[in-house]
């Protein structure tokens, strides 16, 4: 049953990175558009060097993967060399296609789309295609949103180098390719399900389940840890369209609250 879930989980895990590699090569990378992290900077050395990417994606993203070698379990390393190895010889092969669309917008969010879809397959079925996601999901810092902190100064600083490299108004489409491919990627992640659960921690009990009751009629279920007062968790379900204010309102009430995500099927 153990080899059967792992060839599961390798299937999956091509599928994701073939589709990663087709939104990079056949939409993203004629139109010298990119999206951040090391994939971003490896389209960027590609270009200087007129090298083919997939070279780029695998020398780059190898020695980072290999310097979080010990935090990472056994399948996860398989999992991840694995999708490497396809993601890189897929984007070699892929390499001479011509561009699938000549629109630079409709190709932006056509790449954006497969390479998020194709990231989020691949995480979640326990593997990554980029090692900042990596680094992501092994760091050691302390509080989640320094994680999410210097992830996003990454991507940036990765955005904003390929307009230097391509030009402005390829970085402006790129950034929308980002964006959309982050988008999905979560989409993926979570099941392609349209609703969240949310795992809430706070010290603000009252205030929040009153909050989220009142404002936006959500049911809110407290679960007792067994102390009288300090932090308890609640639970709640919300939409992905609804998901964005609810962090917003709950941070406002408590900003040092302890917020994680899951897919809610229904």
């Amino acid at each position: 049953m153990t080899h059967m879930r792992i060839s599961v989980r390798l299937a999956w895990v091509t599928l994701g990175a073939i589709l990663s590699a087709v939104g990079l090569e056949l939409f993203l990378v004629p139109h010298n558009m990119m999206i951040g992290g090391v994939t971003g900077a490896s389209a960027i050395f590609s270009y200087l060097s007129e090298m083919r990417l997939g070279l780029f994606l695998f020398l780059l993203n190898l020695p980072l993967i290999l310097f979080r070698y010990r935090k990472l379990d056994a399948q996860t390393r398989l999992l991840t060399f694995a999708g490497l190895a396809v993601l890189s010889l897929s984007a070699f092969f892929l390499h001479p296609a011509p561009a699938a669309m000549d629109h630079t917008l409709a190709s932006s969010a056509a790449g954006g789309i497969a390479l998020g879809l194709g990231i989020g397959i691949v995480l979640r079925y326990g593997g990554f295609l980029d090692a900042a996601d990596g680094w992501a999901m092994t760091s050691e810092a302390k509080t989640p949103r320094r994680i999410s902190r210097r992830y996003w100064l990454f991507n940036g600083a990765v955005l904003f180098a390929g307009g230097f490299v391509f030009g402005w108004d390829e970085a402006m489409y790129s950034i929308i390719a980002f964006l959309l491919a982050y988008r999905c990627s979560d989409f993926a992640l979570s099941g392609f399900s349209l609703t969240r659960m949310v795992w809430i921690t706070s010290e603000c009990v009252d205030e929040i389940r009153e909050t989220l009751q009142s404002d936006y009629g959500k049911e809110v279920i407290v679960l007792d840890n067994g102390e009288s007062g300090g932090e308890k968790v609640m639970l709640c379900t919300v939409s992905r369209m609804e998901q964005a204010a609810v962090i917003r309102r709950i941070r406002s009430l408590d900003p040092d609250c302890s917020l994680a995500f899951h897919a809610a099927h229904r």
